[in-house]
């Protein structure tokens, strides 16, 4: 089991109080505790957590913390909620994809679901992480196949020469591949005639 940084927002301070107590014993850190929504953004953008533990009362405002948090990709969330809520929190989003822990639980269940939220967090975390360099690879990929088009236009180059010619002036320039066919994209958009 992962040792967890957490902030605990939730109105009730004697739930908050045992919730840490909780959490200390099973070796997680408490790095932050506040009683209001507001509060509870704030603290998480400054302490950034890797958990958020949100068991407020006030319906919309708690699901829009919870869900701001979980968007942002700042730190896991659980949202807990008395038995009474539960219904509410569903009605109001059908879409919401935040674990929910019901009040009252189990100390296992609590500690269950810490861990099972934070390695789905941590496991979309690194896909979105995987989905942004590759999109950045194939973005790099098309501009170099444009920049090569070019300079075998232009000069009567091979392919394998082409990409030769770019590979090269990128290192002796010292800057990318990318950085490098943009600009031979731009110089020979500039350069043909309309």
């Amino acid at each position: 089991m992962h040792k967890l940084r957490i902030v605990i927002a939730g109105r009730d301070v004697l739930f908050r109080k045992q919730l840490k107590e909780t959490l200390s014993i099973a070796g997680h850190g408490v790095i932050g505790e506040t009683e209001d929504a507001i509060s509870a953004l704030r603290l998480v953008h400054t302490v950034q957590p890797d958990l958020c533990i949100v068991s407020l009362e006030g319906g919309a405002e708690v699901i829009e913390l919870a869900k701001t948090i979980e968007e942002t990709r700042i730190a896991a969330v659980i949202l807990v909620v008395d038995y009474a809520e539960k219904d509410l929190v569903y009605n109001q989003d059908a879409n919401l994809a935040i674990p929910i822990l019901v009040k009252p639980f189990e100390e296992l269940n609590l500690l269950t679901l810490i861990d099972y939220s934070y390695m789905v967090f941590s496991k979309v975390a690194g896909l979105e992480q995987e989905v942004s360099r590759l999109k950045s690879g194939l973005e790099t990929r098309k501009v170099v196949e444009k920049a090569k088009g070019i300079l075998m236009k232009a000069y009567g180059l091979t392919e394998e020469e082409a990409f030769k010619r770019i590979q090269q002036q990128s290192m002796k320039k010292r800057t990318t591949m990318k950085n490098l066919a943009e600009a031979i994209i731009m110089s020979y958009e500039i350069s043909k005639p309309d």
